[in-house]
């Protein structure tokens, strides 16, 4: 991974960030607030909606050949009512059933079809639930190369069919300028340009990374990532002047998670767009995912970009869809 950098945004016209938007459906128990969500992501930006249902094996403990018609019938069923919602608004959508490991589901259809964003439920609060959720929910963010919105199970603050034409007001972007967090400010910006929403840049100089730079002082880290801070803000300012977006930005100082959610709740926040680079062994163990714990706490939508993402540069800037190459890239 490359050191943090200052951010690139290519300047032009407003760009369609999303055209294939993809919703996957698991067992019966759908949440409305990622069908509403997703609806309204589709007709905002004009996108065909797929709806995926899948019947995922690990949970029912099933092999394919003993599932049975009524199980079947049961998993199709579940699109029938987003399908009609769709069609009501005038939207492309596209149903699909499957089963299988879910994660795998969702990729080998997103690499079919050539899926922009996919919109998935926050692991539900109870705890049985969470263990059931946790480990594909995580996997799906931190492993499949498209950017992630993950919908906590509440309605939407300007649900479909509203009168005002844009459900995010405000859009925070946490950055560290790792590519993550550099695809993530670059979503944020497109998506605070479409709304008409204002952008919340913010850099946490977290204490956790004194301990990543031995034989310095914490004076020393800090006066670094002050310099690197105010650097990145300044850019974040610029590059949304650039497209006439309303901007704020904020450098603060303590755990990047917990300063992260409290600027949330304290300026409303209705979206959070940040990178997630997906920690793995010890460092997992001691720090967890920043990204993951936002999100579980969060009361408002979190986009992610992971480091196959990023690496991928699956967005709109740099992204070139070729006749041959338009198909995600999965090992």
């Amino acid at each position: 991974m490359s050191s943090p950098s200052r951010l690139e945004v290519r300047e032009g016209p407003d760009i369609n960030l999303y055209n294939q938007i993809l919703i996957p459906l698991y067992g019966t128990n759908v949440a409305e607030s990622v069908v509403q969500y997703s609806l309204s992501l589709a007709k905002t930006y004009d996108a065909a909606l797929h709806v995926l249902s899948i019947q995922d094996e690990d949970r029912t403990g099933l092999e394919s050949d003993q599932v049975t018609t009524q199980e079947e019938w049961d998993t199709a069923a579940v699109i029938e009512p987003v399908v009609d919602q769709a069609h009501s608004l005038g939207l492309n959508v596209i149903p699909a059933v499957d089963r299988g490991h879910s994660p795998d589901v969702i990729r080998q259809y997103a690499e079919e079809n050539d899926i922009d964003l996919l919109v998935h439920q926050k692991p539900k609060q109870t705890r049985l639930a969470r263990v059931l959720q946790r480990d594909v929910s995580s996997h799906i963010i931190q492993n499949i190369p498209l950017p992630v919105l993950t919908i906590p199970d509440r309605n939407p603050s300007d649900p479909v069919g509203g009168s005002s034409t844009s459900q995010f007001t405000d859009i925070l972007v946490p950055t560290d300028g790792y590519d993550e967090a550099s695809v993530a400010f670059k979503h944020g910006l497109q998506i605070a340009k479409r709304h008409n929403a204002t952008l919340h840049g913010l850099l946490v100089v977290d204490k956790q990374s004194y301990s990543s730079r031995p034989g310095y002082t914490w004076r020393e880290v800090t006066d670094s990532w002050e310099q690197r801070g105010d650097r990145l803000l300044e850019d974040i300012t610029e590059k949304a002047a650039t497209l006439d977006v309303p901007v704020r930005t904020t450098l603060s100082y303590g755990q990047a998670q917990q300063e992260i959610l409290e600027y949330t709740e304290v300026n409303g926040i209705d979206l959070v767009t940040m990178g997630t680079r997906g920690l793995t062994g010890i460092r997992r163990l001691l720090q967890g995912s920043v990204a993951a714990r936002v999100i579980e706490e969060a009361d408002s939508p979190v986009l992610t970009i992971n480091r196959t993402t990023a690496e991928l540069k699956k967005h709109p800037y740099t992204f070139l869809r070729k006749e041959n190459q338009n198909r995600i890239l999965i090992n």
